[in-house]
């Protein structure tokens, strides 16, 4: 996952810069949530408590997660870097916010996602069932959570859903990428060193149209076809810019919810120009994940 980079007040650390902290930007109840400390000797070298250098530096409501008794210290000299990470998610809630800090540093809220059960059957259920639904995409550029939009096009969002539930996307590429139109993947083809092909396979099934009034702006989750409006199957594509052009021809079904920066990445790949003016990534743009959450829609997403 994405990691959220902030600077932690260390009021033990004596001397130097103040350890670096990266914090998982998403944290799915009981799963790994790996933070990172980096202390940096600085002009003069550093001691630093030992309890600094394990879960004791962290905080869950104001309340430290580890012992903080000891007075041992270790040296860090001039110039030196010392980093290190470990897995918190056995100190963590699973369910209901919480506040998490380093030591001295401003609290961070965390609000824990619950994974979907994996036996779910999307392709029956009701556009209200599918509301509770959400994915997260896991690409080796970051996190990208998505939520859907089942009430106007409901047989495109079981489709993905379904497709994500069977881990038909894990190890596809995103294929075709501008910044300044969007980012498209979803092609099995895009598994094999056949370049040729990628942009050419499908998944188990054909999807009838469901264009709607959603505009394509940035952020905007969307499906790729053939000629045939009825044409569309696995590939997907995400809006990195507003091109309302696509509005009426397209089926747009999702939307970003986070996952911005990892959008922009992937959308800046450089590789081989295509004449539409995308890009064929040369180094890889993967989904190495994707993850159901269930979710509870509120009174304001209702009404987006």
């Amino acid at each position: 996952m994405m990691m959220h980079t902030l600077f932690a007040a260390a009021v033990l650390a004596l001397g130097g810069d103040a350890p670096e902290v990266k914090i998982p930007d998403l944290y799915i109840g009981g799963e790994a949530f790996t933070v990172e400390l980096t202390f940096h000797g600085g002009e003069a070298g550093i001691e630093v408590p030992c309890w600094e250098l394990g879960p004791a530096a962290f905080e869950v409501n104001g309340k430290p997660l580890g012992d903080r008794s000891s007075d041992a210290t270790i040296a860090l000299p001039k110039g030196a870097e010392l980093s290190l990470s470990f897995d918190l998610s056995g100190a963590l809630p699973k369910e209901g916010s919480f506040e998490l800090a380093v030591t001295g540093g401003e609290p961070r809220t965390i609000d824990p996602l619950k994974a979907a059960p994996a036996d779910l059957d999307f392709m029956s259920m009701t556009p209200e069932q599918l509301k509770h639904y959400r994915v997260l995409l896991h690409t080796n550029q970051g996190d990208m959570l998505v939520e859907f939009l089942p009430d106007v096009a409901p047989n495109h969002v079981r489709n993905f859903l379904d497709l994500c539930q069977s881990g038909f996307y894990v190890g596809t590429l995103f294929h075709r990428v501008s910044p300044s139109f969007m980012i498209q993947g979803g092609c099995p083809k895009t598994k094999t060193d056949d370049r040729g092909a990628w942009g050419t396979g499908r998944g188990p099934r054909m999807l009838d149209a469901e264009f709607n009034d959603t505009k394509h702006v940035r952020g905007i989750l969307s499906m790729a076809r053939g000629p045939s409006p009825n044409s569309a199957s696995s590939q997907f594509f995400i809006m990195s810019a507003d091109s309302l052009f696509l509005d009426h021809k397209y089926s747009a079904f999702g939307r970003l919810v986070s996952g911005y920066d990892t959008l922009d990445k992937i959308a800046a790949a450089k590789g081989q120009k295509r004449r539409d003016g995308t890009v064929k990534p040369t180094s890889p743009q993967r989904i190495e994940r994707t993850i159901i959450l269930e979710w509870t829609p509120s009174a304001d997403s209702e009404t987006k």
